[in-house]
């Protein structure tokens, strides 16, 4: 992160925070030493950064009426090159996902699939055959902990999955960097792949759902732990994912074609979330005392 301005003691922050947001400006403010400072993710965003401070030191009633048109173009014109410099953790899981799809052909080629569930399967006489976790340690695939998340098998299913961890994701890296974005979506993804097959015990199941659970836990809960956090999760699409959690259960995603749901990775990415959500708070909150 790159500090941008150390506010006085006599000067409040909410104004210019609400305008750096609307200006899609990933930032925090940190309190040390008795004093607020300003710290923004993105250095190339300082210029905006700024021009906005001015505009809040000489009129803060101005901020209001600027537009962020500018900065939405930038960020428009820059496409995915851009969103690789901004979020390149994010962009790098994605590229590998939609990979692996066409590998895979959308789980369709059993033996592709193979490479990346948590147990290699074997079909043999019609019978799958596949190994105990234990197996797979002692053998030293330990990629297999995290490589389910990549596999999909229906189009709806990798489009849902992608979109959010696109959104969410992308948002979340900016703010936290991408060495703890990076720390956070393997532990969510390791956790949910090896609950779903201990609890399953069946090795045939993938996808980003439970990361996408994860980031929404953690979004959720940090603002209402830190006022100064951005709102990224809304009441109602937290009550929606609730919800659809709980639909997960029943045969209604098969019936739509999004196969079979592994409700168990969802139900342990949004639990791992919330606990790295507080994790991160308890780790962090002496910023901003």
């Amino acid at each position: 992160m790159y500090l941008v301005y150390r506010f006085e003691e006599t000067e409040d922050p909410t104004g210019l925070t609400k305008a750096l947001w609307q200006h899609k400006v990933a930032h925090q403010i940190v309190s040390t030493q008795g004093y607020d400072e300003l710290w923004i993710m993105d250095p190339e965003q300082r210029s905006i950064v700024e021009q906005l401070i001015n505009i809040w030191k000489n009129d803060p009633s101005l901020l209001q009426q600027t537009q962020p048109a500018a900065e939405v173009r930038r960020v428009s014109t820059g496409g995915i090159s851009n969103q690789l410099k901004r979020s390149p953790v994010t962009t790098i899981l994605l590229l590998l996902t939609l990979l692996v799809a066409v590998i895979t052909q959308l789980g369709t080629d059993i033996k592709a699939v193979s490479y990346f569930t948590i147990s290699s399967i074997h079909i043999m006489d019609g019978r799958i055959y596949f190994s105990t976790l234990a197996n797979v340690l002692a053998d030293g695939e330990y990629w297999r902990l995290f490589s389910p998340a990549l596999l999909h098998f229906s189009v709806l299913h990798i489009v849902f999955n992608t979109l959010w961890v696109w959104d969410i994701g992308g948002k979340l890296e900016r703010i936290l960097g991408s060495i703890v974005w990076s720390i956070g979506v393997a532990i969510i993804a390791i956790l949910s792949n090896v609950l779903q097959y201990q609890i399953s015990e069946y090795p045939l199941f993938g996808g980003l759902s439970g990361v996408v659970y994860g980031l929404i836990g953690f979004a959720w809960l940090l603002p209402l732990l830190n006022k100064r956090w951005p709102v990224i999760i809304s009441k109602q699409l937290m009550v929606f994912f609730v919800i659809w959690l709980g639909v997960g259960y029943t045969p209604f995603p098969e019936m739509i074609g999004l196969g079979s749901i592994a409700n168990t990775a969802h139900s342990i990415g949004l639990l791992s979330g919330l606990a790295l959500g507080l994790v991160y708070w308890l780790a962090t909150k002496h910023r901003y005392n």
